[in-house]
């Protein structure tokens, strides 16, 4: 009897021990999160490596995610229970964990994590690349000298191409891929270093919120 216990107590602590380690990655992605997020808003690096870097990371926490809720792992019990708003307020943030600002239209109605949860990986992975240029196209607009032509035309490029092959959307016909196109055809022309004025900064923010909004809604038709 107790030959066959102590494998099962064995095993019993490993399985412990990987979940505290996959909890410890999660929570590490988090705080990397809120330092990339504050250098990126305090100019210390530019939009691509910001765009590049944010969605390695959100890529990674939809990975760890999955592999922890197969242990039965509750993702706002993990928020709470770690203080995590608290924490890394700014991570929070991007992450639409809360509300940045109860005046602006954000997408913070439904968190991206909730949104990756999703299969295949293919699909996982294309969704995560697109709500990372989203979150990082409304973070430039709203970096005032940061808004210029060479930050935003790139992030616009970069979600164009994605939605044109993304999985099960009717790529050139859907109206965000339309809208987003003109914005950058409207742009593109304009001198690289040119500083967007605030007029056409708050439309791409509201746009780009928009877009996101109704992506988020088809996701969940697919």
């Amino acid at each position: 009897m107790k030959m066959t216990e102590k494998p099962r107590e064995k095993q019993k602590q490993n399985q412990q021990e990987k979940q505290l380690e996959l909890e410890a990655e999660l929570y590490s992605c988090i705080a990397t999160l809120d330092m990339l997020g504050k250098n990126y808003d305090n100019g210390l690096i530019d939009a691509s490596t910001y765009s590049r870097q944010l969605r390695a990371y959100i890529q990674k926490i939809i990975d760890v995610r999955k592999k922890l809720e197969e242990k039965g792992f509750n993702l706002t019990q993990f928020i709470e229970e770690e203080e995590i708003i608290k924490s890394y307020p700014n991570a929070a943030a991007k992450l639409r964990i809360i509300k940045v600002d109860e005046t602006e239209i954000r997408p913070e109605e439904e968190i991206p994590l909730e949104i990756l949860k999703l299969s295949p990986a293919k699909l996982a992975t294309e969704t995560a690349d697109l709500v990372s240029n989203f979150i990082t196209l409304i973070d430039c607009v709203q970096l005032g000298d940061y808004a210029r032509i060479d930050n935003i035309v790139p992030i616009m490029d970069d979600i164009v191409l994605l939605l044109e092959n993304f999985t099960g959307l009717d790529d050139r016909n859907y109206w965000v891929y339309k809208e987003i196109t003109a914005w950058r055809d409207k742009l593109k022309n304009e001198p690289p270093d040119l500083v967007i004025d605030s007029e056409d900064a708050k439309k791409i923010e509201y746009d780009s919120v928009r877009w996101f909004k109704d992506f988020r809604q088809r996701l969940k038709q697919l």
